[in-house]
């Protein structure tokens, strides 16, 4: 096991909406399904880390708010993993997140 962090960047461009962070997880764990597959929900918010334990196997995150949703894979691995979300402005796409 190792653990996930995702830290939701402080942003006043979508600091208004409900962010929710979706991260694959076994089916027993899961509050949610997404195309079939099991996920357990968190809700994101502005400027705040969320922690999780994830396996070491390749897991499937989704950052998802009701104007947009992005997806990362996170690699196979042992060590811990820090990504940061966040919106960049963008007047032809509106406000998409980033994961990274």
């Amino acid at each position: 096991m190792r653990k996930l962090n995702v830290k939701r960047k402080w942003s006043i461009i979508e600091c208004g909406s409900r962010i929710t962070l979706y991260v694959e997880c076994p089916a027993e764990e899961a509050t949610n399904k997404i195309d079939g597959k099991p996920f357990k929900a968190y809700p994101l918010k502005n400027g705040k880390t969320v922690s999780v334990e994830i396996g070491d196997e390749p897991t499937l995150v989704i950052v998802d708010s009701s104007t947009m949703s992005v997806s990362y894979t996170v690699p196979a691995g042992t060590d811990e993993v820090n990504l940061t979300a966040a919106p960049r402005y963008n007047p032809a796409q509106g406000n998409p997140f980033t994961i990274g």
